[in-house]
């Protein structure tokens, strides 16, 4: 197997072999074609979206498809290896989770329960198709819904991956804030986010020792 030629994998054990083998290496990782070897139907989703739609139904968002690449998403998992290695196994919640690479990963690795919330409909509908397929229930969740509006499920680890408008971070990091209050956290985040958690004084940055180009912005935070 290369990364550049992926096969679907015909069961969730067949998609665990891959995803470790990926996580072992060094390489690139294709994107699209590990979202088809996972079963994702990316383009055909994108195909059928349309912003001007998107933005009668959920007005002023991030609309963009921002999943981030495999690349990020094994470092990221790399960073957080002690910490999903403690017992009982820390529970996940992808906001912003787009098609569920955090997701995907992180249940086939480490076996971490992850629950992804998605605003746009279309796209949590179509990762949530998809860990059916690979027989991931119970596992890994998708969620369609504004992250300011629902009710979060209980989580250890939030992935805040860049993925609103810099003007809806502040309610975003106070209901971190709050989850913070009952139990420690940790958070993680890419680019202009990383900025709102860097000013936030109930949070401390985690060094991370994860030497690869792909972690150059991934940046970690736990509860003070």
């Amino acid at each position: 197997m290369t990364l550049t030629n992926i096969e679907a994998p015909a069961d969730p054990t067949a998609a665990r072999r891959l995803i470790l083998a990926l996580d072992a290496a060094s390489r690139p990782i294709n994107d699209s074609a590990l979202d088809a070897a996972l079963g994702l139907r990316i383009a055909q989703v994108e195909g059928r979206l349309n912003t001007l739609e998107l933005l009668d139904r959920y007005g002023v968002q991030r609309f963009a498809q921002g999943d981030l690449s495999y690349a990020v998403v094994r470092s990221f998992y790399r960073a957080i290896g002690p910490e999903a290695r403690r017992r009982p196994a820390p529970r996940v919640l992808d906001l912003g989770s787009g098609y569920g690479r955090f997701g995907f990963y992180g249940a086939l690795r480490h076996g971490l329960t992850v629950h992804g919330l998605e605003l746009v409909a279309e796209r949590a509908a179509e990762a949530a198709r998809a860990a059916a397929a690979l027989g991931l229930k119970g596992l890994l969740s998708f969620e369609a819904g504004d992250m300011l509006a629902v009710a979060w499920p209980p989580a250890e680890i939030y992935c805040m991956m860049n993925s609103v408008l810099p003007d809806l971070l502040p309610p975003v990091l106070a209901r971190l804030e709050t989850e913070a209050r009952g139990r420690r956290i940790v958070v993680a985040s890419v680019s202009t986010s990383n900025r709102a958690f860097a000013a936030a004084g109930w949070l401390r940055e985690i060094p991370i020792t994860v030497e690869d180009p792909a972690a150059r912005e991934l940046r970690l935070w736990e509860s003070i």
